[in-house]
């Protein structure tokens, strides 16, 4: 096996855990014996800008639960619930209200399809 896979797993792994890039890729690149510009050039390949594949990584991860969302509108209907039973309790009712609107751009569902649950959870 190429030993810049494991080297490049391991780099991707410290970089989603908020480690620094250089220093990460310094030590991975000694433990794994490997240049450390070689495997610099490796993963600015493979990940892009190091300083920005942790939020990147964050980024896609969300597009892929929206679009799962979209698919399901079972799935997005109980998201945007859950969403709405996480708001905190002292939210004025418009700062509630303002709340359940993004909400429901964010979810892609329409509030007044679940507006009995949402009266429910108020009263919470």
């Amino acid at each position: 096996m190429d030993p810049f896979v494991s080297a490049l797993e391991e780099l991707a792994e410290a970089l989603l855990a908020g480690e620094d890039p250089e220093g990460a890729l310094q030590d991975i690149a000694q433990e794994h014996d490997l240049p450390a510009q070689a495997l610099r050039n490796r993963a600015l390949r493979a990940f892009g800008p190091l300083e920005t594949y942790k939020q990147r990584q964050a980024e896609l991860k969300k597009e892929r639960e929206q679009t799962a969302r979209r698919r399901d509108p079972v799935l997005a209907g109980a998201s945007f619930l859950a969403a709405i039973a996480s708001l905190s309790p002292k939210l004025t009712t418009e700062e509630r209200l303002a709340e359940i609107k993004r909400l429901a751009a964010e979810y892609d569902v329409n509030p007044a399809a679940h507006k009995d649950a949402i009266e429910r959870l108020r009263r919470r």
